[in-house]
């Protein structure tokens, strides 16, 4: 009896605890499914075509972005494995040089890291996520032009818009406009320097041999309408090894 009045006081006070753990718990559940249904609403209301600035934006990758662990910066190296263009992903949240965005169900970080004096990062962020799927263009491009862009590599006769399909935007940081004679992008830290003429890569410029891991030979181009907005292509999927 006296075992029993010593631990009685204790029984009751590790089942209010439970209790209370429990009730906790089901709190959390309740405001999780809250903001559930609140995103869904919004994505409802929006179809998620809204400026990453807003939140919440649903697209599709505009090229191929290199990522190392869940980081994608805007000076991708175009040795890294990469999510696809045309992969849909979902930008969840805007911060200061960042954005938080889910691909397939795995978070991933977009990192301003370099071109933030040049633009802002909802704008770098608008143009790497674009609204409509960019298969479309891909699919108008030579097998051969395909499968070059679908490596993420580069080959001389590419248009601009090609070239940001195959290795993203370079950064702003080193190229600030696209109109720009060359562009310069990275492949094993080494710099690459592409060359424009008549609006599509004349020459490739950098170490011999990280030239030959990045190129391709020349490929056919289509007779299709450019620009140099990017993300016109696309293949989807989560992530190219």
């Amino acid at each position: 009896m006296r075992n029993m009045r010593i631990f009685g006081p204790f029984g009751l006070l590790t089942a209010t605890l439970l209790v209370l753990t429990l009730n906790a718990c089901g709190s959390g559940n309740a405001a999780i499914k809250a903001a559930e249904e609140k995103e869904a609403a919004t994505l409802a209301a929006t179809g998620g075509r809204v400026s990453s600035a807003q939140g919440l934006r649903l697209g599709y990758a505009c090229c191929n972005l290199r990522y190392v662990g869940d980081w994608i910066s805007d000076m991708g190296s175009g040795e890294l494995p990469f999510i696809p263009l045309g992969t849909q992903v979902m930008v969840r949240e805007l911060e200061t040089n960042r954005a938080n965005i889910e691909v397939d169900g795995k978070p991933y970080r977009l990192g301003h890291d370099y071109g933030r004096a040049q633009e802002k990062t909802a704008e770098w962020v608008d143009k790497l996520i674009v609204l409509d799927n960019p298969a479309a263009a891909l699919a108008k491009y030579p097998a051969s032009m395909r499968s070059t862009i679908e490596a993420g590599k580069m080959a001389k006769g590419m248009t601009k818009e090609q070239l940001i399909m195959a290795m993203g935007y370079p950064a702003t940081s080193d190229t600030p406009k696209l109109e720009a004679a060359t562009w310069k992008y990275y492949w094993e830290r080494y710099p690459i320097i592409v060359h424009w003429s008549g609006g599509r890569v004349s020459k490739i410029e950098g170490n011999p041999a990280i030239v030959a891991k990045a190129q391709m030979a020349s490929v056919a181009t289509a007779n299709v309408k450019s620009s140099t907005t990017g993300g016109k292509g696309g293949k989807s999927g989560t992530s190219n090894k």
